[in-house]
């Protein structure tokens, strides 16, 4: 497989630098999250490479691993990649944001990285998927902006339904200053923001910044129970 170091910034720089027909003659498992974002995208879109929103090198080695984070791994590495992704009912909880059911293949990554995908050969596609995102230390101004950016590049239309993952630190945000609006909390702007759209809409699954990160393939085919609260992968990512 290939596991990124780290997030942090500048993946992007590297999309144009890849042999996209090598990686396709030759697929492994590519595992990263946040500003690796870019490489999912590219890797789908240029090579139609499955990858996996997973922990970074530096994430399994700088800390005590939650042991869900790490039986999820290695459980999905072993092939085992379909069914529900796994969280602990007793730990943050996951909400229904909209109800309903939707099967589509999973897209998405870090809010703000994806719409910087857009404009580029390798902007996500969002028709008929199932739309995954999170982020770290964005207060309910900052998630909001991005939504409406979203909203209004057409990538809300057409969606099978949304997976949103945990926002960790972000109920007001780190460095906004006191001066910010901070009218509405995190879960006003996704019913505002997202409740409306006619899909399903979930929140909460630990997929990101959070202490848990449950590995999530992209590029498979899912479906989404929001009443249920669950994601099931509904097609294997990786080749027997």
């Amino acid at each position: 497989m290939i596991q990124t170091m780290r997030g942090g910034y500048g993946s992007a720089e590297v999309v144009p630098l890849l042999d996209y027909d090598a990686i396709a003659a030759s697929p492994k498992p590519f595992l990263g999250f946040s500003d690796i974002t870019a490489l999912h995208c590219a890797l789908w879109r240029f090579a139609g490479l499955v990858t996996f929103y997973a922990p970074s090198l530096t994430r399994l080695a700088a800390r005590p691993v939650p042991q869900l984070s790490a039986d999820r791994l290695l459980r999905v590495l072993r092939g085992e990649t379909t069914g529900p992704v796994p969280y602990d009912v007793d730990g943050p909880p996951v909400r229904t944001i909209a109800g309903g059911l939707g099967s589509g293949r999973v897209v998405g990554g870090c809010l703000p990285d994806l719409v910087h995908t857009f404009l580029t050969p390798w902007e996500v596609e969002t028709e008929g998927a199932i739309l995954f995102f999170e982020v770290a230390s964005y207060g309910p101004t900052f998630v909001d902006r991005h939504l409406v950016h979203l909203r209004q590049a057409g990538k809300l239309e057409g969606v099978a339904g949304i997976v949103v993952g945990e926002l960790p630190e972000g109920e007001w945000g780190e460095g906004l200053g006191p001066d910010w609006p901070r009218a509405s909390t995190l879960e006003d702007v996704l019913e505002q923001r997202l409740g409306a759209l006619g899909v399903p809409v979930l929140y909460g699954l630990p997929i990101g910044h959070g202490e848990t990160l449950s590995t999530l393939p992209m590029g498979v085919r899912a479906t989404l129970d929001a009443d249920a609260r669950t994601l099931r992968i509904d097609e294997p990512a990786l080749a027997t």
